[in-house]
């Protein structure tokens, strides 16, 4: 799956309705095109501007919101560099994925019964476990859906960006995503999510994504409060099926040389995260399997501190401080 091409498909050259012509030509929104005035943006009547490329939908793909230095929403392409995503079959972010998309159909039964057709999600798990593998394959399922995800840093923002993005665009399905919501929140406060996840800025046909390390740092008035986040579900680290199954796509070679299962023993408890980085050390910088593995388990033992700084180093610098003081590299 790649994610590089994200929002690199224009919708139909142009579209006429009444006495307003949208003009949408072949990668108008390419930066050799910049903002060249093409038009006259109408904007009360007999009073008109100019402007440039106009578009009448937002090209599928990947955006993050900001507001420019006249307040005006903007939303900007996220080229996505991701490694290659794998789905893993009746996994629990395959049945996640499989609910999301089977979402989409069921407004008719939320309008019949008086409900914003929403739902919200909130993911946790230790650092690794794969929470963002999940983000990024919903993001690039929507995308190939032809509709839009929206990543929010400020919740301030992406309220404008969406009151917005629904008057232009009323029925288009929309995924709001939120990585390490309690760092959003630290930043920005709640005050503004919480307007938005069920207050006066909701907007209808939309899916809120939220991921968190660290779940206990959220208030009860995100993580227990229905139409919230309506799904609180925890990503751990991957089982012995889905190790064998990313295994046997990273190195096939594994089943012929017999080694497929001593890897998926040696990486039990193993994230998703320490999974990649075995890989990559074995095979392609070449160190020893087992030490490799021995190493990752020691990471979660081993936090950095600046104490270290007064011990030995492991290089020598400093082993002999008073010895060698008229030595000393100056600085």
């Amino acid at each position: 799956m790649n994610l590089n091409d994200f929002g690199t498909q224009p919708p139909a050259a142009s579209s006429t309705n009444g006495d307003q012509r949208y003009y949408e030509p072949p990668g108008y929104y390419a930066a050799e095109v910049g903002n060249r005035p093409v038009q006259w943006k109408i904007v009360q009547s007999g009073v008109f501007e100019i402007c440039g490329h106009t578009a009448a939908r937002l090209p599928a793909g990947a955006y993050g919101c900001t507001l420019n230095q006249y307040g005006d929403v903007q939303l900007i392409t996220r080229d996505l560099q991701v490694d290659d995503l794998i789905d893993f079959a009746d996994s629990l972010p395959a049945k996640i994925l499989h609910e999301i998309e089977n979402f989409w159909d069921l407004g008719t039964l939320f309008q019949k019964h008086g409900y914003l057709h929403r739902r919200g999600y909130l993911l946790y798990g230790p650092q690794g476990s794969g929470k963002s593998s999940v983000v990024h394959q919903v993001v690039h399922r929507i995308v190939r859906g032809g509709h839009v995800a929206v990543f929010c840093e400020h919740p301030g923002f992406l309220t404008r960006a969406m009151e917005v993005f629904r008057k232009i665009e009323p029925d288009r399905p929309v995924i709001c995503l939120f990585e390490d919501i309690d760092a959003v929140i630290e930043i920005h406060g709640d005050s503004e999510l919480l307007q938005w996840l069920d207050g006066s800025h909701q907007i209808n046909k939309v899916i809120n994504i939220a991921t968190t390390n660290y779940p206990e740092r959220l208030d009860r008035r995100i993580v227990s409060r229905p139409r919230r986040f309506d799904r609180i579900i925890k990503i751990e680290t991957p089982s012995a099926s889905i190790r064998e199954a990313y295994f046997r796509k990273k190195l096939p070679d594994l089943v012929t040389t017999g080694q497929l299962t001593r890897w998926v023993d040696l990486t039990e408890g193993l994230s998703f995260a320490a999974l990649a980085e075995l890989v990559i050390s074995v095979a392609c910088l070449g160190n020893n399997l087992e030490e490799t593995v021995t190493l990752l388990r020691g990471l979660d033992d081993h936090q950095p501190n600046s104490k270290e700084f007064d011990r030995p180093g492991a290089m020598g610098f400093g082993t002999s401080r008073q010895k060698h003081r008229d030595q000393e590299i100056p600085f």
